[in-house]
């Protein structure tokens, strides 16, 4: 647990300063952009998240998880092989997206003359899928120092060009994409000489084929992930204005600082819990885990939705501060994907990944039912209600069926009055706002709840390691 809590802060330092230094954008933006040019920058990004998977092939996830597999020549040759590849497959898809960008403009924006966005937008797909790659080996080798310095680097420069090209130079939507691209270039060049020990210019057909064994039960989980996160969006372009999607947008950022916990808790967690699997009283263990990450996780999340107004007046200008109303229980929804991960042992231990592709297929057809009947019903709160909902019948599905395959003694009935509370704060923040005194009084108390349970869970935790 130690391992897991330093790997959790060294990584979560440079997630909180990327996700810090991506914050001091949205001034910019909510200043220098209208809702609706939000809206655009939302879904070109939405474009080029999806695209991205069909890069990946879930590679990275063998990386991961045969890392410590190989030593020295070998372990060079496995890197290079994955790397490679998925270089290959992130040129190709690059070049299609360039070709196709007026159409994908059409069928996504309803304008062609976004199309230069797309394209400028599609040359970061390569640099972005080595960049994650790279990094996925700085923090397997456990160089947190080199892994921190890299994502600074990387912000600190997207953020000053941002500034030159959008605020000085008035370049538009074009500076976005363009200060993007030159902080993806910059970072990728020193992550190649920070991983250049393990660079070969060679693929192992063997390796490649153990990679994608391990890789391709877990693609369409992956699809799945991704129709969880975007599919709203292409709702939202068929019910709602691009204004409306520029405001969801914004309450999306504002509450990726759960997903800056989750981004951070994945990459302490996978190491962690394959190192763990060596340990007698690991199933143990992992049970304790859940429930000392639920209290402070919920506490979180019970903060942002009490205080979701003065959160969104602080950073965006007055035309997008309805966004608050959705931001408590966005950053719900992030914080179920950690629970998530956190029950989600048992296809992973037991190597049979295509369970994960039937929990993710089980919860995109909830998501959609839900979004189709919400959103004509409800217009953007819809949407965030499809959200909740997906992401609690995922976590649902997933500890049902990790727990047949690999069985943790998960106490559910304590996880859920962790939970409750920040449920009912989120959904109800959604349409109350109280007066301060009576936020400062629901924060004294949640504080004390929450307070009291993680001690309780602290000291069973400790009669376990």
């Amino acid at each position: 647990m130690r391992e897991l809590i330093k790997s959790f802060f060294s990584f979560g330092l440079a997630t909180v300063i990327e996700r810090v230094i991506a914050f001091l954008l949205l001034p910019i933006y909510t200043r220098f952009f209208t809702t609706a040019e939000f809206g655009v920058i939302d879904l070109i990004t939405v474009v080029i998240g999806v695209i991205i998977i069909f890069a990946h092939l879930q590679l990275e996830t063998s990386l991961q998880r045969y890392y410590f597999d190989y030593e020295g020549n070998e372990k060079t040759l496995f890197i290079s092989t994955i790397v490679i590849v998925m270089i290959i497959l992130s040129v190709i898809l690059a070049i299609i997206l360039t070709l196709g960008s007026t159409l994908i403009s059409e069928i996504v924006i309803k304008n062609a003359q976004y199309s230069n966005l797309f394209k400028l937008a599609a040359v970061q797909i390569p640099f972005t899928n080595y960049s994650m790659l790279a990094l996925v080996i700085l923090r397997y080798e456990k160089k947190n120092k080199l892994f921190t310095i890299m994502i600074v680097v990387k912000m600190l420069i997207t953020v000053l060009l941002t500034l030159v090209f959008v605020a000085w130079l008035r370049m538009g939507l074009n500076g976005v994409f363009y200060a993007q691209l030159a902080g993806l270039i910059v970072s990728s060049v020193l992550l190649f000489f920070s991983i250049r020990e393990f660079s070969a210019p060679k693929i192992s057909k063997e390796l490649l084929k153990k990679a994608f064994a391990y890789a391709i039960p877990q693609f369409p989980a992956r699809i799945g992930s991704v129709l969880l996160t975007y599919a709203n969006r292409f709702f939202m372009v068929g019910y709602l204005t691009l204004s409306a999607i520029g405001i969801y947008s914004l309450s999306l950022k504002l509450a990726s600082v759960l997903q800056l916990v989750y981004a951070a808790f994945i990459m302490a967690w996978a190491p962690f819990m394959f190192e763990q699997r060596k340990k007698d009283n690991h199933k143990e263990t992992f049970a304790k885990v859940l429930l000392l990450t639920a209290s402070p996780l919920f506490l979180l999340v019970s903060i942002v939705a009490i205080f979701s107004r003065e959160l969104v007046y602080i950073v965006a200008s007055p035309k997008f501060l309805t966004a608050y109303h959705y931001l408590g229980a966005l950053c719900l929804y992030f914080a179920l994907f950690i629970f998530k991960e956190i029950v989600d042992i048992g296809p992973k231990f037991t190597e049979k990944t295509q369970y994960l592709s039937y929990t993710f297929f089980l919860s995109v057809l909830v998501n959609l039912v839900s979004l189709y009947f919400s959103v004509r019903l409800y217009g953007l709160e819809g949407v965030v209600y499809s959200m909740l909902l997906t992401n609690t019948v995922l976590l649902i599905i997933s500890w049902i069926i990790s727990n047949r395959l690999y069985y943790i003694p998960y106490n559910a009935w304590q996880f859920i009055l962790m939970a409750l509370p920040a449920f009912v704060l989120s959904v109800l923040t959604m349409y109350l706002m109280p007066s301060l005194l009576v936020k400062i009084v629901t924060l004294m108390v949640v504080t004390i709840y929450y307070g009291i349970a993680c001690l309780k869970y602290y000291k069973l935790f400790k009669r376990v390691s």
